[in-house]
């Protein structure tokens, strides 16, 4: 398989399995759900965890380049070729 090819299909499965994984962490919230198999047992717990409100910061200190950092990273995106002459469809970044 061409690396172009086994990359597109693969980022599809994953995020195939990342949606199917969604649903059943979905289902095992709701009351009376299934959590265990013969081999498995789900757990279910609630957290909490302390979240930083930037946005309660004053707008000097929000715009004060001394409290930001540029960061850079690379994208590899890939999309179906448009055979038809219209615009390509982007399918995974």
């Amino acid at each position: 398989m061409d690396p172009v090819d086994e990359f597109a299909w693969l980022k599809a499965e994953i995020k195939r399995l990342q949606d199917r994984a969604e649903a059943l962490r979905e289902g095992f919230l709701r009351p009376g759900a299934r959590l265990r198999s013969n081999r498995f047992e789900i757990t279910v717990k609630r957290q909490t965890r302390r979240v930083f409100a930037k946005d309660r910061l004053p707008e000097a200190v929000l715009a004060d380049p001394r409290y930001w950092d540029e960061r850079e990273s690379e994208v590899v995106t890939c999309r179906a070729l448009d055979r038809s002459g219209e615009e390509d469809i982007v399918l995974i970044e």
